[in-house]
């Protein structure tokens, strides 16, 4: 049983966060971690679109640090998603150094751009301790949640 003081104040029902830590920087893993993004990001409210797009992004960002982050070994990396009463927040951090790889052909570059078209904002900070992407979504006001 639910009691009215355990609701947020509008009676939205938010999503418990969707936290994985220490995740194997490879490429086997990603299809993993976008399905249950999937289904969390479902039962957020955002509108089907806008899903998808949060899906995009966040599979982005994680192939950057499979890519980018580690080369010659494999490191670990974070995907945590929260939902607010006003947005969803997607946050992918790293321990790595980003390596840029040399483009080959037309693919390659575009990660980066993708996940700020995606994203109503998104920060990507660096530091010798490593890579973190924090990606917002906002409800429109007039979706309901």
């Amino acid at each position: 049983m639910t009691c009215s003081a355990d609701l947020p104040a509008d009676d939205t029902v938010l999503e418990p966060d969707l936290q994985h830590e220490d995740v194997p920087a490879e490429a086997a893993q990603l299809g993993r971690l976008r399905d249950q993004l999937a289904g969390w990001a479902a039962g957020t409210g955002l509108p089907a679109g806008r899903v998808q797009d949060l899906l995009l992004a966040a599979y982005e960002a994680m192939a950057n640090v499979v890519v980018h982050a580690y080369p010659g070994c494999i490191g670990t990396f974070t995907l945590h998603a929260r939902q607010s009463s006003d947005s969803v927040i997607v946050t992918i951090r790293d321990h790595g150094q980003w390596h840029p790889l040399p483009r080959s052909g037309l693919l390659g570059g575009r990660g980066l751009p993708l996940i700020h078209t995606l994203a109503d904002q998104a920060l990507v900070e660096t530091s010798a301790a490593g890579t973190t992407v924090t990606m917002t979504w906002t409800y429109d006001d007039r979706q309901p949640r």
